[in-house]
């Protein structure tokens, strides 16, 4: 359990040193995400322990419930620190270095908190994503992608061909009215107009809004300048992640029309364990998918169908180089045509 409770918690603190030691630090969260993890990945074996040797415990809870007052911390003392510079691009320069962390740790920690059945821990991660802008994810998430993950209607899977800034573009908006239109079905089913408090959301952005002005208030133009650039890359790093997690996957259309039933082979896998340890087991992801509601340390480790070439951090840069990703992942869609 030790792994998974030092290497968040270590990525946090590596983008706390741009608030602590000075913003000039703020280089150092994307040297470990983006060169020290890779390298670590490369040197130890893959994840592979049997699925009756798994277990979990109140430990991968801790740090759960941890990654929220972290942040939080994290992005308020950023924003204390920008105020007191005169430096717009300095306060832009630490909010990616934060981004980074909130993307990689905290993202992948909400993304858990809201599958759970508690509703602290739902809440916990909702109040994550709100940071991030990102409020409408519990909702599409959850309602939307993993029923139509695979499918051409999911925003978040990735078209064969598709390049990944289009993918982005697409998926942030569509993500945002696909939000919008399962909320109001969901209104509608129980008798209630969709301009309402009930609404969420609209709840989120109140939320979110108010989030934006007081952080103008109290911290000024530089606050505002560090809140969107670390939103920005966080976002970034979620959607970019999904990405890749689903990149050209589908799920055909049965005999009798239905779609056929999620299995394996319509997600992306990923075991490489300084990426999982890192990310609450992210890279395990057809097994997420077979079971939503499992917690993280119980998701099988065993080698899917579809695996990737690399770990994340790797894939990430190769899907920010179009032609080279689709070099690389091109001809592996073609052997399961």
């Amino acid at each position: 359990m030790a792994p998974y409770l030092l290497f968040p918690l270590i990525i946090i603190f590596t983008a706390g040193s741009g608030v602590i030691l000075s913003p000039s630090w703020g280089f150092a969260p994307f040297i470990l995400i983006l060169v020290i993890i890779p390298i670590i990945d490369t040197l130890l074996p893959k994840m592979n322990k049997p699925d009756e040797n798994l277990k979990d415990g109140k430990g991968y809870s801790i740090i759960l419930v941890l990654v929220l007052p972290l942040v939080t911390a994290l992005v308020y003392s950023g924003m204390w620190v920008v105020s007191n510079i005169d430096s717009k691009i300095g306060a832009a320069f630490l909010g990616t270095s934060i981004g980074m962390a909130t993307g990689s740790v905290g993202l992948p920690a909400a993304h858990e908190l809201i599958h759970r059945t508690n509703k602290i821990f739902q809440n916990m991660g909702l109040t994550i994503l709100l940071f991030c802008f990102y409020g409408h994810f519990r909702i599409e998430h959850i309602n939307g992608h993993h029923s139509k993950v695979a499918t051409k209607p999911d925003p978040a899977t990735a078209r064969p061909g598709e390049n990944a800034y289009y993918f982005l573009i697409r998926c942030v908006i569509i993500s945002w009215s696909s939000a919008w239109k399962i909320e109001k079905k969901l209104l509608t089913t129980k008798g209630e107009p969709s301009i309402s408090y009930k609404n969420r959301i609209l709840l989120y952005l109140f939320f979110q809004f108010v989030l934006l002005i007081s952080t103008w208030i109290i911290f000024g133009t530089n606050g505002v300048i560090f809140l969107a650039a670390h939103t920005a890359v966080a976002i970034l790093l979620l959607e970019i992640v999904e990405y890749i997690q689903h990149y050209g996957l589908q799920r055909q259309r049965l005999n009798h029309g239905d779609i056929e039933p999620i299995r394996e082979m319509h997600a992306w896998n990923c075991h490489h364990l300084a990426t999982n340890w890192s990310t609450f087991n992210l890279g395990l992801h057809s097994a997420h998918h077979r079971q939503p509601g499992k917690p993280f340390p119980l998701l099988s480790n065993q080698k899917q169908s579809m695996e990737m070439p690399a770990s994340y951090p790797i894939m990430i840069l190769l899907a920010l180089i179009p032609p080279i990703w689709f070099k690389v992942m091109n001809p592996k869609l073609k052997i399961i045509e």
